[in-house]
């Protein structure tokens, strides 16, 4: 084990993860997935990547418009310019009318990726109805087999919480996951059980990929709570590093624990 911790005053996104041109990095869990994805786009393209963003699933209407683009895949002719513009583009389905915008097909992906413009993808592949804790159904997440990092992601702000269907997405699966009741109080052992299980955070994690467990929403209270889960985490072998901050603020990680060479 290889293990190094981040200092104040913290670090980017796309530095906690080790993102390199070439990555494919997917968002699952809940509390800030959305948010997380835009953010390291922001900071890829900063570095002079080249981003494309999409979805396997889908993303709320008024989240395009945290992208400076966006087209429709029948538009792909048009990316190129979009992103000499831009640097980052959201590439995905037309809205349905009922406030969500769907996936575009996996080999539409995976011919993104094939393309010597495009630097980075970055894929929300699952939803969690803005609860800020959740655990995957049988039909979830939907993680691609190009993915190589997979970024399960918790909001902190479900720590004291029951373990019901005002805070969690799915509450009966995450109960199995944790050997808990539904009802529970949402405890640190109970959020590194979901996150570091295969089938929950870590459900579809492809041979090779990284998994870089993100404890976001955190504040000065909270940040004993995510120590606790992060130490927790450590003992599980397919974690490689664990990230701990606030992506929609500066700095977005106070902490990352790399625990695999490699990882970053």
């Amino acid at each position: 084990m290889n293990m190094q911790i981040s200092k104040e005053p913290g670090i980017s996104l796309a530095d906690a993860l080790g993102v390199k041109r070439g990555a494919v990095v997917s968002f699952v869990g809940a509390g800030g997935k959305t948010t997380a994805m835009f953010r390291l786009a922001g900071e890829l393209t900063a570095a002079g990547l080249r981003v494309v963003t999409t979805t396997s699933t889908h993303i709320a209407e008024d989240q395009i418009q945290l992208s400076p683009a966006y087209i429709h895949p029948e538009k792909l002719a048009s990316l190129g310019e979009c992103l000499d513009r831009h640097g980052q583009c959201l590439v995905a389905g037309l809205p349905d009318g009922k406030g969500r915008v769907f996936n575009i097909s996996p080999q539409v992906i995976l011919d993104l990726k094939k393309r010597p413009d495009v630097d980075c993808i970055l894929i929300e592949a699952d939803g969690s109805k803005s609860r800020p804790f959740k655990a995957p159904a049988p039909h979830e997440p939907v993680v691609l087999d190009m993915t190589t990092i997979l970024v399960p992601i918790v909001g902190m702000n479900c720590i004291g919480r029951p373990l019901d269907d005002v805070h969690v997405h799915r509450p009966e699966i995450a109960a199995v996951l944790a050997d808990v009741q539904v009802g529970s109080t949402i405890t640190p052992e109970i959020v590194a059980r979901v996150l570091s299980h295969a089938d929950g955070g870590a459900k579809g994690l492809p041979p090779g990929a990284r998994l870089a467990p993100l404890l976001n929403k955190v504040d000065t209270g909270d940040m004993r709570y995510a120590e606790e889960i992060a130490a927790k985490l450590m003992k599980h072998s397919n974690v490689d590093s664990i990230l701990v901050g606030s992506v929609d603020r500066d700095p977005p990680i106070l902490k990352v624990w790399i625990l695999k060479e490699g990882s970053a």
